[in-house]
């Protein structure tokens, strides 16, 4: 894909925490970077409707009880 910038190749080291948490334990065993993209924007959800992008703060209504 075009717009993607970055990726891991893992494999799985740990299902314990699947079953309560939905949370696989996983190892890099390689990593690609596109050298065509030198500063790509990356957007994490921090939770509760709350999303940090390039650190800037973005926060949206959450529908989480």
């Amino acid at each position: 894909m075009a717009e993607c910038f970055a990726n891991l190749e893992c494999r799985v080291v740990d299902t314990r925490l699947v079953n309560k948490y939905n949370m696989f334990v996983l190892e890099v065993l390689k990593a690609w970077v596109d050298p065509g993209q030198p500063k790509p924007k990356t957007i994490h959800h921090v939770g509760y409707g709350t999303f940090v992008v390039d650190g800037e703060v973005i926060h949206f209504e959450s529908r989480m009880p």
